[in-house]
């Protein structure tokens, strides 16, 4: 057997709709199979999903290696199988991401391109499924709902690659994790952004290249669009409590526009001044949202208009009070404790 290039992890939890086509997309790789592992933490799903990770791996013998995570948390499931991988490149992918057959092909040849790079990623092609779905999709692939996020505002079909601040489904290499330690399993959310500015704060690098993508689905409804939502802005400060740079302008954006509408609006009770400040800016506000919304017109139709110009409210809303919401949370205050912790523990405990 070759020596071990990439280790593929999966972490889960009730991903029933989509961990079989996940699953059938690491497996029918055009790598060559003897150089790469897949493996598979399941976060204790109360639905199908280990259910049918037992069955693939059943069709697929000694392809995936399965773990649980009692603890059901991202970063704690993370760190489980990282300490299990034995691949030079660390890949991680989400649960509800589609992959194409030439994807780690595609890593491979970025990262003999980049060797210099310590982690290298590419961009996301967001969809959806169902009238919901798809307008969050929308609002997820737009700088008005994203900001310069190059991973998601920009097209596989554009050809662009370059350095950036942080890539989705990062190929970490291995001695990354040497380096900067593990996730911190205080955190709920936001563990990625939390390590990625930990590795760069250590002077590592990002490379994101248009030629690798992936097809990531949105949430289908309004209350899980607005539970992640908030919950993104929320575990967001968070993380930034613990290390230096986590939070970028694109993400703090929401909590400068939320602080400046309610600080505006209190004072338009007691000063007129206030009050046109606070209408006009909302003014230009709607209308920026109002022209981001025309181009669901054309892949979806007038219906879907007034809907994503609500969306894009409701994400800037929302992710701007679970920013306020997380300065209050308890979790903020004891996020430091004992954060040292992950930072010391890399992949040199590895048995």
């Amino acid at each position: 057997m070759k020596e071990l290039f990439f280790s593929v992890l999966l972490v889960v939890k009730n991903e029933e709709r989509y961990i079989r086509k996940l699953l059938e997309g690491v497996l029918q790789q055009e790598f060559p199979q003897d150089s790469y592992e897949i493996l598979v933490v399941d976060g204790m799903s109360s639905d199908r999903t280990k259910d049918i990770i037992e069955d693939v791996s059943s069709k697929n013998p000694g392809r995936i290696r399965l773990f649980e995570n009692p603890k059901e948390t991202l970063p704690t499931g993370w760190n489980l199988a990282i300490q299990n991988a034995k691949g030079q490149y660390i890949l991680r992918v989400d649960g509800h991401t589609m992959i194409p057959t030439n994807f780690l092909t595609s890593y491979y040849d970025l990262t003999q391109r980049q060797p210099d790079m310590d982690c290298v990623g590419g961009v996301i092609r967001t969809e959806g499924k169902g009238f919901w779905g798809t307008i969050n999709a929308y609002v997820y692939s737009h700088p008005m709902g994203v900001g310069n996020s190059m991973f998601r505002i920009t097209k596989s079909s554009s050809k662009w690659e370059g350095r950036v601040d942080t890539v989705p489904y990062g190929a970490y290499k291995r001695e990354v994790f040497q380096k900067a330690g593990l996730f911190n399993e205080n955190l709920r959310r936001s563990e990625d952004i939390e390590f990625h500015a930990r590795v760069r704060n250590q002077g590592g690098k990002f490379y994101l290249s248009s030629e690798i993508a992936s097809t990531y689905y949105a949430r289908d409804s309004l209350k899980a669009f607005v539970q992640k939502s908030y919950a993104d802005g929320k575990w967001g400060i968070i993380a930034s409590r613990s290390t230096r740079g986590v939070m970028r302008f694109r993400q703090l954006a929401p909590l400068m526009a939320f602080l400046t509408g309610t600080g505006l609006g209190i004072g338009a009770l007691f000063n007129n001044a206030f009050l046109i400040s606070l209408i006009t800016l909302v003014t230009i506000y709607m209308m920026m949202i109002g022209i981001s919304s025309l181009g669901v017109i054309k892949k979806h139709g007038f219906r879907a208009y007034f809907p994503t110009v609500m969306q894009f409210f409701l994400l800037h809303f929302t992710r701007g009070l679970g920013l306020v919401g997380g300065y209050f949370s308890k979790q903020y205050w004891k996020v430091k404790t004992g954060h040292e912790k992950w930072a010391r523990i890399t992949t040199d405990h590895i048995s």
